[in-house]
């Protein structure tokens, strides 16, 4: 479950004249009712209140409508239809964000994310005020509530067409179909030699999709980079933690498009050849000007001691998909870029391995991979990446742990 009370909104869209708003208070809200600028738009309503249990299913197809696009709901404002005009009416807050939360998991189809901010009226009573809802575009949009899909008008929830929901799944079919041309793209740039690769190979790519050129040139330029990138070995590598890990990243160097943190006798993306640099102990992550992360570990498999059989270390994609997923909502928050993120993971050479856990299992249930790769992706914003990281990390590794019959229990910390 999210945190409500511990994420900051994001600055939310009003309009294309208006600036961005992000309301932090009870008093922004007031503000904004004072200025004239909140009023009821295709990406904005208010609600006097939640209502009971019985409303539950309305709530839900409001979540469910903002989903396509993304917006958000203020509960505690009265409108007066008439003049057009809105006042604040506190509820209260006991409860309320944790119950929006479970309605978005449960009553929409599927799942859906949210972020709750209770706003309270007074700073010294935290019990009552007003309750701010985003609701991103979800890669998953549309969604159901009881059989039905939801969309926005221009003020209005509204039942979506089949042509509309048709026309969306299409939407989602190339995204997933851009974030594969992505991990075809770093296949080929591969840093092994081809004649070299015995192993799995792991790659990762967050990409920003809508940030300029330049998000990050200057903290590049300061090496600002690297206490982010250090700070997700010191969160996530432990003693058990597998090889190789997020402290192998022990180097920096500059590149064309960005930054480079990598591993012993690896240069500009190219091993040593004066070294004898092994694939397995190669790990590789680059940071654009833009804001996108690409990764690359040379160990996505291995062969058992003593064995011509090698074996899948799905825990080595875990750890890195995680860390990559928490990299970008870092990003995202200092360098001011609240939008969409789409998010992919591969790894090649996997058919007929089986998981490194069939090492230590006394018992069945584990089969060789019946594919040759694994692609996967998905798309969040940046407050989910903040408040949901185990979550989004899940969407990209679970047909994985499926195939290699494994499942996300031994991955507590990572997936959850």
């Amino acid at each position: 479950m999210i945190e409500p009370t511990t994420t900051m909104p994001l600055p939310l869209y009003l309009g294309p004249q208006l600036p961005r708003w992000q309301p932090r208070t009870a008093a922004d809200v007031q503000a904004a009712i004072d200025n004239g600028t909140l009023t009821e738009r295709h990406w904005l309503d208010v609600k006097l209140t939640l209502g009971g249990s019985s409303h539950n299913k309305e709530i839900a197809c409001d979540l469910a409508s903002y989903a396509n696009d993304g917006g958000a709901l203020i509960y505690g404002v009265s409108e007066d239809k008439a003049s057009q005009t809105f006042t604040l009416a506190p509820l209260d807050l006991a409860g309320q964000a944790e119950r929006i939360d479970e309605i978005a998991r449960s009553r929409c189809d599927p799942p859906l994310y949210v972020a709750c901010h209770p706003l309270p009226l007074d700073p010294n009573d935290r019990t009552r005020g007003l309750l701010l809802v985003e609701i991103p575009p979800s890669p998953a949009s549309p969604h159901m509530v009881d059989g039905r899909y939801y969309g926005r008008g221009d003020t209005t929830r509204r039942k979506l067409t089949d042509s509309e929901v048709a026309r969306l799944h299409a939407v989602r079919t190339m995204r997933q179909l851009s974030a594969e041309e992505l991990i075809e793209q770093e296949i080929a740039r591969d840093p092994v030699p081809p004649q070299l690769r015995k192993r799995s190979h792991v790659y990762l790519v967050a990409r920003p999709l809508a940030t300029p050129p330049d998000l990050l040139t200057e903290a590049i330029e300061n090496r600002a980079l690297g206490d982010m990138v250090r700070g997700l070995s010191s969160r996530l590598d432990t003693p058990a933690s597998p090889s190789p890990h997020w402290g192998y990243l022990e180097s920096e160097e500059p590149r064309a498009a960005g930054w480079g943190f990598r591993s012993y006798r690896l240069f500009g993306r190219r091993p040593d050849p004066d070294a004898d640099v092994k694939e397995e102990n190669i790990v590789d992550l680059e940071i654009g000007d833009d804001g996108r992360l690409i990764l690359f570990c040379g160990r996505g498999s291995d062969f058992a001691r003593g064995q011509d059989q090698q074996f899948v270390l799905d825990a080595v994609a875990a750890l890195f998909t995680r860390g990559i997923v928490e990299l970008a909502g870092q990003i995202g928050r200092e360098h001011g870029y609240g939008g969409r993120w789409m998010l992919a993971l591969g790894l090649t050479n996997l058919s007929g391995k089986v998981t490194s856990a069939a090492l230590n299992s006394l018992g069945g249930g584990y089969v060789p991979y019946s594919a040759e790769r694994y692609i996967e992706s998905t798309e969040a914003v940046t407050s989910e990446l903040l408040a949901q990281p185990g979550a989004v990390t899940h969407r990209l590794i679970r047909r994985l742990l499926r195939g290699l019959g494994t499942g996300a229990h031994g991955y507590q910390k990572l997936l959850l």
